[in-house]
């Protein structure tokens, strides 16, 4: 796609956040079921859930502009995502490995939260303000699920530290 606006840009990094919410709802659930903390798992499976909430905006933005979602890969989320396979697969302890998923979901939270805030500034540029507001509302979720990972960070994660990680399957 040629980018020669900020139309253009803008839908192409609509596209791109379509494509990352895809990538969202097929990853976490794998990290949920590789992940020992009750807490973690939650957190995961309801972001991955909310990433078809943020798909369904997504549309919608598309709709009102009669355009569809290209299928733009969104190479800045698969790096974090294949770093995130390798870590989990090389911890040694549930406690290593729960902390290598909760590391990848905070780093997916913030590429989201950087991608959702640039989209929502070029939504306000064109004065698209229906669309900004749907982009603020996914911003805003990706802000909470961030504090959530943060709170989950610094508390204690349960289980023996010692206790050496299974093959937990994840396939790239």
């Amino acid at each position: 796609m040629a980018i020669g606006s900020l139309k253009d840009i803008y839908l192409a990094e609509l596209s791109a956040l379509y494509e990352a919410e895809l990538e969202v709802a097929r990853v976490l659930p794998r990290l949920a079921e590789a992940a020992y903390d009750a807490a973690l798992r939650l957190a995961l499976a309801r972001q991955a859930e909310e990433s078809r909430m943020h798909r369904e905006r997504l549309d919608l933005i598309f709709t009102h502009w009669g355009e569809r979602h290209g299928s733009r890969r969104c190479a800045g989320l698969t790096g974090i995502v294949q770093e995130a396979y390798e870590r989990v697969h090389e911890a040694q302890t549930v406690e290593a490995r729960d902390a290598a998923i909760l590391a990848a979901a905070q780093q997916i939270q913030h590429y989201e939260i950087a991608a959702y805030a640039s989209a929502r500034t070029h939504a306000r540029r064109l004065s698209r303000t229906d669309e900004a507001r749907l982009l603020q509302e996914t911003l805003n979720e990706e802000w909470r699920a961030d504090r959530l990972y943060e709170a989950i960070a610094g508390a204690e994660l349960p289980g023996p530290a010692a206790l050496p990680a299974a093959d937990v399957g994840l396939e790239t």
